[in-house]
This record gives structure tokens, sequence and C-alpha cells, in this order.
């Protein structure tokens, strides 16, 4: 992991797994995550964002391949090792960002989880909708997100990060060409959102 990675994390992708383990909130987005995302048995399933491949781990069970996708070797690496340990071989990791998927087969559905908040927070609305854009281009046939996002007013703003509306959110998806069939709301700043086309 390089410096920049360590200082933006702030932890080892074993400290992401334990922290993501005793988290509530988290546990209870993945929940519905799984619950509510449209996947079926032969699909292709990208997880954009996959950190440690948490939610690719649990999505491989639900359909025929997952593809985890990060920007970050180490816990790319991390990731891979967990895969060989647990024996799960239909999923697989590699580099790939939300404008640059890294991808070249066809997909049928795209998860991101607790992902794509960070383009909003980095690069504000302009930088949400590169990433949906980018995502868009894969021609999948929905596109689920269960992130940190505001599920109504902002009752003050954090120092530590900035989240979109889920309004944004919706707007996006809705002008990238999908159609939103789903919402639920986890706590008034995490939520699923699960667009279809």
């Amino acid at each position: 992991m390089t410096t920049t990675e360590r200082d933006y994390h702030g932890y080892t992708p074993m400290d992401y797994d334990a922290d993501s383990e005793a988290d509530e909130v988290y546990q209870m987005c993945l929940s519905s995550l799984l619950a509510h995302a449209p996947i079926e048995p032969d699909d292709v399933v990208l997880d954009i964002g996959t950190g440690t491949g948490l939610v690719a781990f649990e999505l491989a069970s639900k359909c025929d391949h997952v593809l985890g996708r990060d920007i970050y070797d180490e816990w790319l690496r991390y990731a891979r090792e967990k895969a060989e340990k647990r024996g799960i071989e239909n999923v697989s990791f590699g580099h790939g960002s939300f404008r640059e998927p890294n991808v070249d087969e066809p997909i049928d559905v795209v998860v991101v989880s607790y992902a794509l908040y960070m383009a909003y927070d980095e690069g504000g609305e302009d930088e949400l909708r590169a990433a949906i854009d980018g995502l868009a281009s894969l021609n999948s046939r929905c596109v689920v997100v269960a992130d940190k996002m505001h599920f109504g007013p902002v009752q003050s703003p954090s120092d530590y990060e900035t989240l979109p509306s889920m309004g944004t959110v919706a707007t996006l998806l809705v002008d990238a060409g999908f159609t939103l069939t789903d919402i639920e709301i986890i706590t008034e700043s995490v939520g699923v959102i699960i667009a279809t086309r």
C-alpha cells in the first residue's frame, strides 16, 4: 500500500474487514443489497470499488461470476488471497475504476458498495456524473448502489467526508438511462438504490 492509500483509508485491509464486520449499519446495507439486487444464477456481476472483496464473496453464490475491480493494489492482493484461502473460484479481482472499469466481457449487473460516495467527496457532482456515466457505458441491465448518501436534509456538514444527496445520485442514474426500481433507506445517510434498464 502506498503512503497515499494508507493516509486516505487510515487503516489496512484487515482493519477494514474487522470494522465492516462490526459495523451494524454496513451489515444492514449489505443484507439489503443481497436481498434486493436482481441477480440471476447465470449473471456476470461487476463489483466496482471491491476493496477487500467482502461484497464480491457474498455475491459469488448468487451468480455465475463476479469481477471485483478496485484502484488499490494491496487491497486487491488481499482479496485474491482471501478467495484462494476460501476456495472461491468464480470471483476474480483486477485493477479498475468507475471511469475505466477494465472489463472485456458483457456485464449483467453492476454493484457499487460504499465506494461511489468517494467520487462525490473528491470531485463533487461532476466527478459523480463521470463515475455513473462510466458504469452506464458497460450496458448492464442493472446498477445497484449500496452506499453513503443523504436521504433527508443535511443536519450538519461533516469534516470527514462530503456525501451526495440521494436525489443527486438518483437523477444521475436516470440521466444515464436507468429507471429507479427500488430504494431502501437504511439510515439517514446510508441506503440502497436499484436502477434498471
